[in-house]
């Protein structure tokens, strides 16, 4: 299995719900299986340790904090300037949700488009929609956000064809509904990069049942 290089770019605040997918991404690791002492032909299928990496992005640079609203400071491991978070360096970024309407700074929207142009695989939770959104590379696709700012999402993007679903996914670009959809959209995500044994051990373990896209009320 390939190594797994995955950016996690913080717009703070943000809160702790909208980042707690990139754990199922975590218990990927070989250690976490042996941790909760599965078998050995199990723990065979987990990514080596030394082959996932996560690290956490902010306009702020390393060796400082990102805030969030439940007043847990973040610890930042690179600037976007990193030589290890370039372009083409990550295989996924995930965008957990700044306060709604937000808009980063410049380089925070250059940084999402270049990597998007590189070919990662992006993922945003709740309104870390608006960051992708502002970068301009949802314009043409299919793309969800919470409900509860459905309208401002409307308004601000036209080019986007919003849907009210608790995820979507177009090509590369997946996104979710509110705060806990990230958690079904990781768990879709997981199931159709690692489909098997892989995700279904990681999503059993976590105790995960993705709901359906479709809200149903």
């Amino acid at each position: 299995m390939a190594p797994l290089r995955i950016g996690v770019l913080i717009v703070p605040p943000i809160q702790l719900l909208d980042i707690s997918p990139i754990d199922l991404l975590a218990m990927l690791k070989r250690s976490y299986f042996e941790a909760c002492n599965r078998p050995a032909e199990l723990v065979a299928q987990a990514i080596p340790d030394e082959d996932l990496q996560i690290t956490y992005i902010s306009l702020s640079g390393p060796s400082t904090s990102a805030s969030t609203t439940a007043a847990l400071d973040l610890k930042v491991d690179a600037g976007l300037d990193d030589p290890s978070v370039a372009p083409g360096k990550l295989d996924i970024l995930l965008i957990p949700g700044p306060p709604p309407g937000l808009r980063p700074e410049e380089e925070v929207l250059d940084f999402v488009r270049a990597h998007v142009e590189s070919g990662v695989e992006l993922l945003t939770i709740c309104t870390g929609v608006f960051v992708a959104a502002f970068a301009g590379v949802l314009n043409g696709k299919r793309a969800t956000g919470t409900r509860g700012v459905k309208g401002l999402l409307e308004e601000s993007f036209k080019e986007v064809k919003w849907e009210d679903k608790r995820y979507v996914n177009d090509g590369k670009i997946w996104t979710s509904g509110g705060i806990t959809n990230g958690m079904d959209m990781m768990a879709v995500y997981l199931r159709q990069r690692w489909p098997g044994t892989l995700s279904e051990i990681v999503l059993s373990q976590a105790d995960v049942e993705p709901r359906p896209a479709d809200y149903g009320s």
